[in-house]
């Protein structure tokens, strides 16, 4: 769930007037780890936008062939280190592309 800027500001500025996390997290309705991220994200940066995460959803049929031809004893998350996305990227593009790896 995304919050809206302005309330992560008014959590951040109670907290830093001087309230505990535990209590600036409880009064928010927010888990500490939360409020320390946002914590962190202000810090580093001076704001508190929205991060905006760019992932590979799709995988070249041609690529993975040829990437499971070389290496046919790969695990799914090693596939995904290669071409740079996630193992459930990779998990998609096989059943897609109806590849099976069982071993026959």
């Amino acid at each position: 769930m995304s919050y809206d800027k302005k309330y992560r500001k008014r959590a951040i500025e109670y907290h830093l007037e001087g309230n505990s996390t535990r209590a600036t997290a409880k009064i928010f309705g927010i888990s500490t780890s939360t409020l320390h991220k946002w914590l962190k994200q202000y810090r580093e940066t001076g704001e508190l936008k929205r991060k905006y995460r760019l992932y590979k959803t799709v995988l070249n049929e041609a690529d993975l062939l040829s990437y499971l031809e070389s290496n046919p004893d790969a695990y799914q998350w090693e596939i995904g280190k290669h071409f740079g996305c996630h193992q459930s990227v990779v998990s998609r593009s096989l059943k897609r592309f109806e590849i099976t790896r069982k071993k026959r």
